[in-house]
């Protein structure tokens, strides 16, 4: 096994799952990409500042609103990315040759995307142990990435807090 892809979501597990992919990147060798997909609540936020298919001499915005908006899609973004980055480095300091990936959609989608477009060995997914009702409702990325992965899916299981650094 030469290529894996960890998926994390920055929740209270995401160090347990970083520490096993790190452990697996140690055993197997090969590359570890840290992928993060960040949501499309973010982009729905601020294009809900933009008024795109009314006159403009009915509604308008104040330019602090767009401006405020943008700014807080920018700022988590660069906050996300630099969590990813910090998880890569600290694997390139424990020997594990890893790559972090920020990407923006659907989370099991692009999961299962990119693994196929990198041609990963395997997907290193986290399952927060939620209840039936949750799922049903809202649905399970892990869920979905098994389902949908051409590859092995390892869950790991991350209902209980690690520090990621």
């Amino acid at each position: 096994m030469k290529k894996i892809l960890v998926a994390v979501d920055f929740s209270e597990g995401t160090g347990r799952l970083v520490n096993q992919a790190l452990e697996l990147g140690k055993e197997l060798g090969g590359t570890i990409y840290v992928v993060h997909v960040t949501s499309d609540a973010l982009q729905a936020a601020y294009e809900s500042t933009q008024f795109y298919d009314f006159s403009s001499e009915y509604i308008s915005a104040s330019p602090g609103d767009v401006e405020m908006a943008r700014t807080l899609c920018a700022e988590e973004y660069r906050r996300e990315h630099q969590s990813l980055l910090n998880i890569s480095a600290r694997m390139r300091k424990d020997g594990v040759d890893a790559r972090a990936m920020l990407l923006k959609g659907d989370a099991a989608e692009l999961i299962v995307e990119k693994a196929r477009e990198l041609a990963v060995d395997m997907i290193v997914v986290g399952s927060h142990g939620h209840g039936i009702l949750r799922k049903m409702l809202i649905g399970s990325v892990t869920e979905a990435v098994l389902r949908k992965a051409l590859c092995s899916v390892l869950i790991v299981p991350v209902t209980k807090p690690v520090p990621v650094l």
